[in-house]
């Protein structure tokens, strides 16, 4: 049995993605063809799900060829605070130019049991410990000093190819050194994972097509009541105008994954497929494959569809009734879905797929302005798998209206993972939503203790109150809440001096932090760039104050203006003169700052960084000083 088989089109998705990543980060150095040292943060990236800065900052280099250091098997550590445990990472990366070749089970076991025996075995002892080995364990003591209450340590290993992951015949192999370590009570959250390039490819989205109008047929011959047609119209309670409930052969599910092949029909889910290794698709590919297939519509949560409009034509006497959807989006069940076409057109599945099998499905006819609905209702009904909570957020109407606005000024804005900006409308740079919001927080907020922690980076795309103070597009009215305020934006709104000034702050913020992050890029000093890195919003903050009176001018001038390149061209000259005027003064400011508040307060430089009153203490001295 072989592996499903990298095309060209896989490749080509995998490069552009890595391009755009160069593209987002110049500071960090990489030329937009230099894959082989992209493919690493690309990988980690999608596994684990971090923003830019935090992969560039927490993913650290260890392998021999790129730093030098004395190392066996580890090309790159990560140390992840989860609050109550600390997560270490420890990855190896294979890249071939030609993305050929394949994962070895004699690699991966020779990884999996040298990192057992370094990290769980105490081999680490030995005076002839290597240097990487002991630079992870330094690493994971401090981050345990930084958070005492973080008693636990599970260890992650991951193997990363850029050709074919395990072979289906060496898949037994790979469960056994599984068994090792899951029988093993000394191996306390010690997993292993493999990735190739496929699994990197289904983690990321693609572009997507109008949609037409669509039918499905609904089962009318089982009794009793086959469906369900609950015709609610107009209501003051904010529910769909029609909710039906029924089932529907698999086979028409796979002819609309074959139709709209670039993931058309999940524009409003909050992600994408995400493969047919994770455990939930593994299973319904399984049951779908096996004797079990007649219990498949009852054993699978479903899919729920959503569409403007809900015409139900009167069941014929063949058993079927023909449903007419407009513009119909899958909220639910984009892995249901996509598992049933990986099942039907897998080359060792397919003689299995069993195409009389059915599916629960609910259809909701929802008014466009509905959106509190709808919203609570992809979030209600997306719960199988892990979602970002600012995936949740892609489709909200002010991401599209800063998309709008953003890309009149000339700047890319990345508002869900895997849009293809830079080819598609020829823009040099892309701001990402999740930088767009640590900007103004980190600078212009002067909150930058807040993006020390990744927790609190995913809470705030939990549509809570710092999400609505951040993005607040238009001014609320006396005595009315911002998100209160937001409720009143839909796509078609236009920006008015409020919306454009939040704008240009947080782009002339956004190119303070990459002018910042060139110019730690450049200081060749490795332990010193290192230390740095972790300031940036910090420095960014320091240099806004420094520049306060210029901002607020540039802002008054610009926010009556339409958006054009030429006023992000502005407000890009101004961030370049207030890094060169004060970045230099703020980096010692900085490092003053802290070396004086570990010795009143004690701790480390990580949780120095975390704690507020460090913060205030660095505003203060840092006013004095100007």
């Amino acid at each position: 049995m072989k592996n499903p088989e990298i095309t060209q089109s896989h490749k080509d998705v995998i490069q552009r993605q890595m391009q755009r990543l160069a593209i987002r980060n110049p500071s960090w150095g990489f030329k937009e063809t230099d894959f082989k040292r992209l493919y690493p943060y690309l990988a980690v990236q999608k596994i684990t799900f971090l923003q830019d800065d935090e992969i560039w900052e927490l993913l650290k280099l260890t392998d021999h060829h790129e730093t030098g250091k004395q190392e066996e098997l580890l090309d790159a550590y990560m140390i992840l605070d989860q609050g109550d445990e600390l997560e270490l990472k420890l990855f190896q990366f294979k890249f071939r130019e030609k993305y050929a070749g394949g994962l070895s089970t004699k690699e991966l076991y020779a990884f999996v049991d040298r990192m057992n025996r370094v990290f769980l075995r105490s081999d680490l002892q030995d005076e002839a410990t290597l240097e990487a080995f002991a630079e992870v364990r330094m690493a994971v003591e401090e981050a345990r000093a930084a958070n005492p209450k973080a008693r636990r340590l599970r260890i992650q290993c991951y193997f990363i190819v850029n050709g074919q992951d395990v072979s289906r015949t060496d898949e037994a192999k790979v469960d056994e050194i599984r068994n090792i370590y899951a029988q093993d009570r000394q191996t306390y959250g010690f997993t292993f994972e493999t990735y190739g390039l496929l699994k990197i490819y289904n983690l990321i989205t693609e572009g997507r097509v109008p949609i037409d109008r669509e039918v499905i047929e609904l089962l009318t011959d089982r009794k009793p009541e086959p469906f369900l047609l609950h015709d609610i119209g107009k209501n003051p309670n904010g529910m769909p105008l029609k909710v039906m409930i029924g089932f529907v052969n698999v086979n028409q599910f796979t002819r609309l994954v074959d139709r709209y092949s670039n993931n058309e029909l999940f524009e409003m889910n909050v992600r994408y497929f995400l493969g047919a290794g994770r455990d939930v698709n593994k299973r319904i590919i399984q049951t779908i494959t096996s004797d079990q297939s007649p219990w498949f519509g009852f054993m699978n949560n479903g899919v729920s569809i959503t569409a403007d409009k809900v015409v139900v034509d009167r069941p014929t006497s063949g058993g079927k009734m023909k449903v007419h959807l407009e513009n119909p989006q899958i909220i639910n069940g984009c892995q249901t879905v996509n598992a049933l076409y990986h099942a039907k057109y897998n080359k060792d599945l397919k003689d299995k797929f069993q195409g009389n099998s059915y599916v629960m499905v609910r259809i909701y006819e929802i008014e466009k302005e509905n959106r509190t609905f709808l919203d609570a209702l992809i979030i209600a009904t997306n719960s199988q798998n892990a979602i970002r909570p600012q995936d949740l957020l892609s489709n909200d109407p002010i991401q599209k209206i800063l998309q709008r606005t953003m890309t009149a000024y000339g700047v890319g804005y990345e508002r869900k993972a895997g849009e293809d900006l830079p080819t598609k409308l020829g823009l040099k740079s892309i701001l990402s939503k999740e930088d767009a919001a640590a900007a103004y927080i980190g600078i212009i907020e002067g909150e930058p203790s807040k993006l020390r922690n990744s927790l609190s980076r995913r809470e705030f795309f939990s549509r809570g109150d710092d999400y609505y103070r951040v993005f607040a597009l238009v001014p609320p009215d006396a005595d009315e809440k911002p998100e209160d305020a937001a409720k009143r934006i839909d796509e078609t709104t236009e920006l008015d001096q409020t919306g454009r000034r939040r704008c240009l702050e947080i782009l002339f913020a956004w190119m303070v932090r990459e002018e910042c992050r060139n110019r730690i890029a450049a200081i060749t000093a490795k332990k010193e760039k290192g230390a740095l890195r972790k300031a940036t919003y910090f420095l960014g903050w320091l240099i806004k104050l420094g520049a306060e009176n210029p901002l607020a001018a540039l802002v008054d001038k610009y926010q009556v203006e339409n958006p054009s390149p030429t006023i992000a061209d502005a407000c890009r000259k101004l961030a370049r003169q207030s890094c060169g005027n004060f970045f230099d003064k703020a980096v010692v400011h900085f490092r003053k700052s802290v070396k004086s508040f570990i010795q009143t307060n004690g701790g480390n430089e990580d949780a120095t960084l975390k704690n507020t009153g460090f913060v205030k203490e660095l505003c203060d001295a840092w006013m004095k000083s100007c």
